[in-house]
């Protein structure tokens, strides 16, 4: 698990290596926007420089000698507060003492003035973005074992996930959810791999978080940037560029034990390499990770859902001039599950009897390229990005046999193919970008078919999939200053959505078609306060198109749009030169027409409007660096989220909308500090708890779950290019129901219930080139 908060500089790979650099004389806000874009490092700002001029640069430097020169004259210096992170600030009385690249990270947040985020499509300090927003920074290979996105849900207050098992999971930001069951409907979390959109309607693809700088979530609807499928937010992944001007290597490897369950293994590993100095550079990725299971059949102490992960990512980045930089890239990663991780009996237990195994296998492929450069006064964007997503499974269908005309042991096949195809083409000013306007084309389908096959017998197809939804838009956002500091930000999208059953020159079911014009406006007004915050008051509304029902499950083929709007009103705030920060938000949703999967009879899914919804709640997060290696973390979230009328119109008392808990915190404590013999170490401990939340608001699967806390402890030590690791996941071993589904076949005949994982210690060792 990670600490939360934990985005100081990486401990392994703390280098400062020479780049070459051709800056012209200038404004000093370009020249910084050609340093970060030629570097890949990220500058935050507590001065103002709109008017400030730089001589330029030219040659082959370190970052702080590059920025020096470009800050000369200027009154202001670069002071390197994170791996590859510097902020601009006044030159002080007194000439401050850099960090040494070796010093280990504080597990502290840097001040929001510091961070820059770009899930908003260009690059912002989080100081001035008034909406809410949390940031999490990775090392290459922090921990002992790389993240997944469910681990990174224990540390951002707001997000939620399902526990069906890795590659079947879906997110939710903020009570905005749906259903608990993957069936056709769009995300309303959109997953982004740096520039690439990578989900429409599949499960979040669970990618391993290796060599990623950093996640970021973006709350409340983000229709203006993003289009559908964002009612929720967006879950943003941003990964190391190729550097053009150094080389080296990383590599883990790691062991696994789960109490009452089985070992686990990894590799890891990392390499960038310039191909030509100062413009061409390649990064590879690669890992296998073997997770050890905990659930075993009746009868049997050997874990059957154990779960292997293998995975490789390729970067390319070219810069054939100082104006132009094209980042391209393979990532892969393939996900199998031997088998389900609910029980039957109580959350208590860890064993269940199953006859038919249930595993999965997901599959994902992502393609992408970007290309920046300047054209005038003016930084063009054009994006495009390519995911091939494979998610199959099997279910013990045996309690449904009857629905399907057969007796004895049946089992469910599933096999699902998903694709993306986006392409943006955006354009900004140089400088600080106050605006930006762009045009979009996103192309997803969704093919495949379900079967049932008893003992002994041939399979029969019970449902087909083969829809396609292709998205045509134009959008923008600009920021205007009304008064002092206090500014206007307004977006807006308008796009238009057609949805297809039945592709092809040959269609395995009756083509049916739908046509939806939407647009999804955002107006947000904010106050930047003295020193570093802002206060925020947002709106933004998102839509999802109506859609077709998977084909063959109901008579009702077609559903409705839904609409959500949002208010959110917060502020963030650091303070003591960067080492405190706090951020706080209240938000009122209202939800109409919601899209919602569900359970029929006969255990299938389908799709339908479920009514009308109302979600209200609170967020608050605290970091501190105490000083002398001290730093502590806390979070929570309180909330209200309800279905309050039926599609009918009916209206509804207590019916909560699914996975969302109404309580939610954690708290984190952490410590660096120097050992004998040059070692350096730091330490943490994390505690959560997960309140009540309900899996669906079908009144036969209103199922209660959640209320459990967990702790966990980390520790790491390293000197010169070695790196050892423990982490001690479930430290007392707890039992706590994370999620009350499993099989949808015989979730009406009993209880499901998913035990968190036992306690689990795992140990790595790290070497850096």
């Amino acid at each position: 698990m990670l600490l939360a908060g934990e985005i100081g500089p990486e401990t392994v790979l703390a280098r400062a290596p020479v780049v070459s650099l051709d800056i012209a004389p200038g404004p000093l806000m370009a020249a910084m926007d050609k340093f970060s874009a030629s570097t890949g490092i990220s500058i935050g700002f507590k001065a103002n420089v709109t008017q400030l001029k730089t001589r330029g640069v030219k040659g082959r430097l370190s970052p702080e000698e590059a920025l020096a020169r470009l800050l000369e004259g200027t009154g202001l210096q670069a002071l390197r507060i994170g791996d590859r992170l510097y902020r601009i600030e006044p030159k002080p009385a007194v000439i401050a003492v850099r960090q040494s690249p070796r010093t280990p990270a504080p597990t502290v947040a840097p001040a929001a003035s510091e961070i820059i985020v770009t899930a908003q499509k260009r690059p912002q300090p989080l100081a001035n973005i008034p909406l809410s927003v949390s940031v999490l920074s990775l090392d290459p290979l922090g921990g002992a074992r790389s993240p997944t996105s469910r681990d990174i849900s224990l540390d951002m207050e707001g997000l939620a996930m399902t526990n069906m098992g890795p590659g079947r999971n879906r997110q939710f930001i903020r009570g905005v959810a749906d259903s608990p069951f993957n069936g056709l409907s769009q995300s309303t979390v959109a997953v982004q791999v740096d520039e690439a959109r990578v989900t429409f309607n599949a499960p979040d693809p669970d990618l391993r978080l290796i060599d990623v700088d950093r996640i970021e979530v973006l709350k409340g609807p983000q229709g203006p940037l993003y289009g559908s499928g964002a009612l929720g937010g967006i879950y943003h992944i941003v990964t190391r560029k190729a550097e053009l001007d150094d080389s080296y290597a990383l590599a883990r490897l790691s062991a696994q034990a789960v109490q009452h369950g089985e070992l686990g293994t990894g590799a890891e590993g990392i390499m960038n390499l310039p191909v030509v100095d100062g413009r061409l550079a390649l990064r590879a990725v690669g890992y296998r990770l073997l997770e050890g299971g905990w659930i075993s059949n009746d009868g049997s102490d050997k874990a059957t859902n154990s779960t292997e992960t293998v995975g490789a990512r390729i970067a390319l980045r070219w810069q054939p001039s100082e104006r132009w930089t094209v980042d391209a890239g393979f990532m892969l990663q393939d996900i199998n599950a031997r088998d389900s991780q609910y029980v039957l009996q109580s959350d208590e237990m860890l064993s269940r009897d199953h006859p038919i195994a249930e595993p999965t296998d997901n599959d994902f492929k992502l393609w992408h390229g970007t290309v920046k450069g300047n054209i005038g006064t003016l930084e063009l964007t054009s994006a495009t990005s390519y995911v091939e997503h494979g998610f199959d499974y099997i279910l013990d269908a045996s309690s449904a046999a009857d629905q399907f005309g057969l007796t004895g042991q049946v089992r469910f096949d599933d096999d699902r193919r998903y694709t993306v195809l986006n392409q943006e083409l955006r354009i900004a000013p140089q400088g600080e970008q106050h605006w930006l306007a762009g045009l979009s084309y996103l192309r997803a389908t969704t093919r495949g078919e379900a079967s049932v096959t008893p003992e002994g017998g041939d399979p029969a197809i019970v449902e087909i999939y083969d829809r396609q939804v292709v998205e045509y838009a134009i959008f923008g956002e600009a920021t205007l200053p009304l008064f002092n500091r206090l500014d206007a930000t307004i977006g807006a999208r308008l796009f238009q959505s057609i949805t297809r059953d039945g592709t092809g020159d040959e269609p395995r079911i009756t083509p049916v078609r739908a046509r939806k014009t939407i647009l999804s406006p955002s107006a947000a007004i904010s106050y930047r306060l003295n020193g570093s915050g802002i206060v925020y008051l947002r709106y933004a509304r998102a839509m999802r198109p109506g859609g077709l029902a998977p084909a063959e499950t109901t008579s009702a083929r077609q559903f409705d749009a839904d609409e959500l709007s949002t208010f959110d009103l917060g502020f963030r705030k650091t303070a003591f030169d960067g080492r405190w920060s706090l951020s706080a938000s209240t938000y009122y949703t209202l939800w109409n027409d919601i899209q919602s999967d569900y359970l029929l009879e006969d255990g299938l899914v389908s799709t339908r409007n479920a009514g009308k919804g109302r979600i209200i709640g609170a967020e608050i997060a605290l970091d501190w660096n105490l000083g002398n290696g001290f730093t502590i973390s806390a979070g929570g979230s309180a909330q209200s989220a309800l279905l309050t009328r039926a599609a009918d119109g009916v209206k509804l008392d207590d019916r909560s909308l699914p996975i969302a808990p109404a309580f939610a915190g954690r708290a984190s404590f952490g410590k660096s500090f120097a050992l004998a013999g040059g070692w350096q170490a730091r330490t943490g401990l994390q505690a959560n708890y997960i309140g009540k939340a309900r899996l669906s608001f079908d009144d036969d699967l209103d199922r209660s779950m959640g209320n459990y806390a967990t702790a966990s402890a980390h520790a790491e030590a390293t000197r010169g290019h070695w790196t050892l690791s423990v982490n001690m996941d479930n430290l007392f071993d707890i039992r706590g129901d994370s999620f009350s589904f499993g099989n949808p076949f015989a979730i009406r005949e009993e209880a499901q219930y998913t035990p968190i994982r036992p306690r689990t210690l795992t140990l790595a060792l790290a070497r850096s080139w």
